[in-house]
């Protein structure tokens, strides 16, 4: 959210050897043709088996669902779809639908952007423990989205997280006892927060 990395392979950076020659290729070619159908025809009839659990009413299967028509794995990539499943998990109290619809809404992505409704169930997740959406909630009222702003609301659903190891609301946290935004302003605590958060990897 707050840098972007580029992940590069040193193997697809390197010249190919000079002894991979037509006949190599020649050979490896049908391997990976026979490697990409057995992949494309394994996450097909992976997700038939999901279909069918969903339609009984699965509510995990109905998440993974939504997930796969949201990523285009084993289906055709189609955002309404994804909403319609995680919506029926969700419906079910199923947390991680419940985030994923709430990113839905918040993003306008397969159904109208609505911040209101994005927040409502980022709240019903993060009711639940889940670090994710208490993260993306402690967002929402920080930037007055869909909630009232409040800096002290925010500042509690970070710490939620925070206190799950969710990096992002341990920087956050960093960041409001730097500022004093929500909280007393406390450079020891800030600096406890942001080692968390880099112990993770947070650059």
């Amino acid at each position: 959210l707050r840098y972007s990395a580029a992940v590069t392979s040193p193997a697809l950076d390197q010249p190919a050897p000079p002894h991979h020659g037509r006949g190599m290729k020649k050979i490896l070619l049908p391997i990976v043709l026979v490697l990409f159908a057995s992949q494309v025809f394994g996450e097909a009839k992976e997700t038939a088996n999901i279909r069918k659990a969903a339609e009984a009413g699965d509510a995990a299967a109905q998440s993974c669902l939504g997930w796969a028509y949201a990523n285009g794995k084993g289906v055709p990539q189609d955002d309404k779809e994804a909403v319609r499943w995680y919506r029926k998990a969700a419906d079910q109290g199923y947390v991680r639908a419940q985030d994923s619809l709430g990113l839905m809404y918040a993003n306008g992505t397969g159904v109208l952007k609505d911040d209101k409704e994005a927040a409502k169930w980022y709240r019903k997740a993060a009711d639940q423990g889940y670090a994710d959406a208490q993260f993306l909630l402690g967002n929402m009222y920080h930037n007055g989205e869909g909630v009232p702003q409040d800096h002290k609301e925010a500042v509690k659903w970070y710490r939620k997280a925070a206190e799950q190891r969710h990096k992002w609301a341990q920087f956050s946290l960093a960041l409001d006892y730097t500022t004093g935004n929500g909280v007393l302003k406390d450079n020891k605590e800030a600096a406890k927060w942001y080692r968390k958060a880099a112990d993770q990897g947070d650059a």
